[in-house]
Parts: structure tokens; C-alpha cells; sequence
């Protein structure tokens, strides 16, 4: 599967995850995490250290977006 590498999304800064696999490939196509379409990602907020942010709603890349009250950009 490829990614165009200029769609990929701006999350919050403090959101963070771990695969359960990774890949050794060079592909720099390879969808990015940001995507969130993996099937064995864990997500997490750096803030809360917790499945949700402090808002209470989920962390994950399509959750995690400007607009989100507890949005942090990239410094």
C-alpha cells in the first residue's frame, strides 16, 4: 500500500503511539502513523498518558487535529 507523502495529517504534537508490527522496508511511500490505519496501533496522549486526552475524548490521528481544544501544533 502507498501514501502520497503530501497528504499526510497534522496531529497534536502530544500524541504518540507503538505498533505491534513494523516494517524493514525502504518504501517511502508506506502509509504514515499519522494516518491511523493501522490495525495494531496503540495511542496515547503525552499530557494524560492515557487513551484520551484531557478533554476526555479519544487520542488517535483522526481525533487528535486543529480545532481540538487541546491541540498542540508542531513547534
Amino acid at each position: 500500500m502507498t501514501f502520497p507523502l503530501d497528504q499526510v495529517q497534522t496531529v497534536c504534537r502530544m500524541l504518540r503511539t507503538k505498533n505491534a508490527f513494523g516494517s524493514y522496508s525502504e518504501d517511502v511511500h508506506e502509509v504514515p502513523w499519522q494516518a491511523g490505519e493501522s490495525t495494531t496501533a496503540v495511542f496515547w496522549c503525552l499530557k494524560t498518558m492515557d487513551t484520551a486526552g484531557p478533554d476526555d475524548d479519544f487520542a488517535h490521528p483522526s481525533t487528535c487535529r486543529p480545532g481540538r481544544a487541546c491541540y498542540r501544533p508542531d513547534e
